[in-house]
């Protein structure tokens, strides 16, 4: 398990650089290490975090899930 961070690092949800202060957390699965920029993208990855790290496109994803999130909201 390697953790070395890269100096190009990004949020595995949304792509954000997350070099030096801009990194929120650094969350391990299965023996990989992923940065996350913020508590928003952190839930996201913990919910679905077989998807970030199977290499599905983020910002798809990240549209996709707020899709969700704003329709389950929407009183109509």
């Amino acid at each position: 398990m390697s953790a070395d961070p890269s100096s190009d690092e990004t949020c595995i949800v949304c792509g954000k650089s997350t070099e030096g202060a801009a990194g929120f957390a650094h969350l391990y699965h299965e023996g990989r290490r992923f940065a996350l920029c913020c508590p928003m993208c952190v839930q996201m990855f913990e919910r679905h975090r077989d998807r970030f790290t199977r290499g599905d496109r983020p910002q798809s994803l990240l549209d996709e899930l707020t899709q969700e999130i704003t329709w389950k909201n929407d009183p109509h």
